[in-house]
């Protein structure tokens, strides 16, 4: 039997590392493919962005069981108050990864990381460094493109994502998935006129893992929206 809480007054429970004051948050989120291989990723998160707080958050509706569903290794690191794991229940897939976070942390800039991939280099700092000169209404991405992408695996999400948490409120009254699409998004945040900015890279800051097979990195390159952003 799930353990059931109240979300009125904590919507999402939590364990693990407690926020203690970090530069800013990176936030990602995996399914039931890819739980046993995350830690990988949450590895070398540690080890190249030592000065963030790492979230994962995760789905009840996906582990039922929460921490008892978890692989030792991943439970060594929130035993060890490394990371923090953060549960909503419903699944909302990749859009998890940062949504939820901002909605708890509502005054910490959200940076999104991706569970297929191990991190190569700080990138977290990399986007910090744009975002604080560049804090009003501002999205960060690490590459630099002619073309502008939405969300990714590499991205700062502003404080100012507060201005947002209305949409959390609509996709939990509806409680519908067709709300949670990168068109959506995108269409909201040129709404409220967010600025993109790049850090100027010329590359991905990550491989991909050896255990499965995501998409390549050049469809993922090709990804692209023309024109999403307000600039």
């Amino acid at each position: 039997m799930r353990e059931e809480y109240n979300r009125d007054t904590n919507p999402y429970p939590s364990f693990g590392k407690k926020y203690n004051g970090e530069k800013a948050i990176i936030s990602l989120t995996s399914w039931t493919a890819r739980i046993n291989t995350v830690a990988k990723t949450i590895y070398s998160l540690l080890k190249q962005c030592p000065d963030f707080h790492i979230v994962l958050v995760l789905s009840e509706e996906e582990f039922p069981k929460m921490m008892n569903e978890l692989p030792e290794n991943l439970k060594l690191l929130v035993d060890n108050g490394l990371i923090e794991i953060l549960w909503v229940y419903k699944n909302y897939k990749s859009f998890k990864k940062w949504i939820f976070t901002a909605d708890k942390y509502k005054d910490i800039p959200i940076i999104s990381a991706d569970d297929d991939c191990i991190y190569t280099c700080n990138y977290a700092q990399d986007l910090f460094n744009v975002w604080k000169k560049n804090e009003n209404k501002c999205i960060v991405r690490y590459t630099h493109r002619k073309s502008y992408q939405t969300q990714g695996p590499c991205t700062l999400y502003s404080i100012h994502f507060k201005d947002l948490i209305f949409l959390i409120k609509l996709i939990k009254e509806k409680n519908k998935n067709y709300l949670l699409d990168d068109d959506y998004y995108t269409k909201k945040f040129k709404l409220l006129k967010y600025k993109l900015f790049n850090t100027g890279k010329t590359k991905f800051p990550f491989i991909f893992h050896d255990d499965f097979n995501p998409i390549t990195k050049n469809q993922r390159e090709c990804a692209v929206y023309k024109g999403c952003f307000l600039k």
